[in-house]
């Protein structure tokens, strides 16, 4: 079974505003490499990695909302020039939203265990028939929806 992580899109306001933050590092990105991938960096290895690119996603917490989620492709230690070595967590590009769900403010990526995932939203997204995610898990949490 897979393992997914967590992780907070710090200066993140909306679903809409990760996914151009994304496309404009990524095209930079390709701008000085033609084969460079969408990713991030962090400073930690997940000692389970193995488990997490075994078909598992990275979760974003949007505004305290954890709302959509991207499957990670692969995991590796860079090379990055005055900052030594950093962990590379490779990402598809395609964001699938999640039923909204509340989480508390936390440092880095944590694990996050198929259990405890929000359940994937089909359909495109479409702003005008969906509360937003923070109402949306209130109403949920309230068994309304």
């Amino acid at each position: 079974m897979p393992l997914h992580l967590i992780k907070l899109a710090v200066g993140i306001d909306s679903l809409e505003q990760l996914q151009a933050r994304q496309a404009q590092r990524f095209a930079l990105a390709r701008r000085e490499d033609s084969q460079a991938r969408l990713r991030i960096l962090t400073r930690n290895m997940p000692r389970r990695a193995d488990e997490v690119t075994d078909g598992g996603s990275l979760y974003w917490v949007i505004r305290g909302q954890i709302c959509v989620r991207q499957s990670i492709t692969a995991i590796e230690t860079v090379a990055e020039n005055a900052e030594g070595r950093r962990c590379a967590i490779y990402l598809d590009a395609d964001l699938v939203r999640t039923a909204s769900r509340r989480s508390r403010p936390f440092q880095g990526w944590r694990y996050f265990e198929p259990a405890n995932a929000p359940r994937d939203l089909s359909g495109p997204h479409d702003p005008q028939h969906e509360p937003p995610p923070e109402m949306a898990a209130e109403l949920r949490e309230l068994g309304l929806i």
